[in-house]
């Protein structure tokens, strides 16, 4: 508690939050919690609405990001200017950093998809994942392939699948790492997994309308399944190990290469004139 009622730092009240959620996760005296900042739509905003623990960042990739535009000014661009400031040059890091041109930011691939995505996470990307050129959207899609890829089909074919093996494999020697020090079994598969849940409820069997459901010894089951993403994401999630990181990198890789591959089948079957 903080004197005056004040809310303290982001670590206080990230710490807060995690104690309402788990009772027995109470952060001790002078433990350091890890957190991080993540992005928010608009040009202003509180931390204290911007703080995730790293795992559950990792857990909601799709939905957040870093927020880039904070550590830089915050951090990096301080300490520049520390050392740019000085005499003779006293340059000015901050408006240096205005003029400069801006990366864009490169989605984010994930199995499934939060409900409390930024709206950003609906738009359609732009740049073809084989190339890397600038192409036009294809709707919401996070994968797309430019007309140049699509003509010469088995070209890319050739590409995205020798590049999905390599990513596979990749992943099995990682996780047969994490199984070394785990004594858990790992693979490709088991991290990030996703399971399929179908929605049920009971109804009166005297109601008419099914509102796109059947209807199963009165119970009105919805035909759509919801994916779910299965927490933790690995028999081992530790944030000080390394291999944890490259596993999820590895994941977010293959859901790409594997989206890639499919828009192409799609492609071939809707379009034969292609193959």
């Amino acid at each position: 508690k903080y004197r005056g009622g004040r809310e303290g730092p982001v670590q206080a009240v990230l710490a807060r939050r995690l104690a309402e959620a788990d009772p027995g996760r109470i952060v001790r005296h002078k433990e350091r919690l890890p957190y991080v900042i993540v992005a928010t739509p608009g040009q202003t905003f509180r931390l204290k609405d911007c703080v995730l623990t790293p795992l559950e960042l990792l857990e909601r990739w799709d939905a957040y990001k870093i927020h880039s535009g904070y550590y830089i000014e915050k951090h990096v661009n301080a300490a520049l200017q520390r050392c740019l400031g000085l005499a003779p040059h006293f340059a000015k890091v901050s408006e240096w950093f205005q003029i400069c041109p801006k990366p864009r930011r490169r989605p984010h691939f994930w199995p499934v998809k939060s409900r409390r995505s930024m709206i950003t996470a609906y738009f359609g990307n732009d740049i073809c994942s084989l190339c890397q050129q600038k192409c036009q959207a294809d709707g919401s899609k996070s994968v797309v392939v430019c007309m140049k890829c699509r003509n010469d089909k088995a070209r890319s074919m050739q590409t995205v699948s020798t590049l999905l093996n390599e990513i596979q494999r990749s992943a099995n020697e990682v996780a047969n790492e994490c199984s070394k020090c785990n004594g858990c079994f790992e693979s490709a598969d088991t991290f990030a997994m996703v399971q399929e849940s179908q929605n049920s409820r009971p109804d009166a069997e005297s109601r008419g309308k099914t509102d796109g459901m059947f209807r199963r010894g009165g119970i009105k089951v919805s035909k759509a399944n919801n994916k779910t993403l299965v927490v933790p994401l690995a028999n081992c999630v530790c944030m000080d190990c390394p291999v944890t990181f490259r596993r999820h990198r590895l994941r977010e890789q293959e859901i790409e290469a594997q989206g890639t591959y499919e828009a192409l089948v799609q492609d071939t079957i809707i379009n034969p004139k292609l193959r």
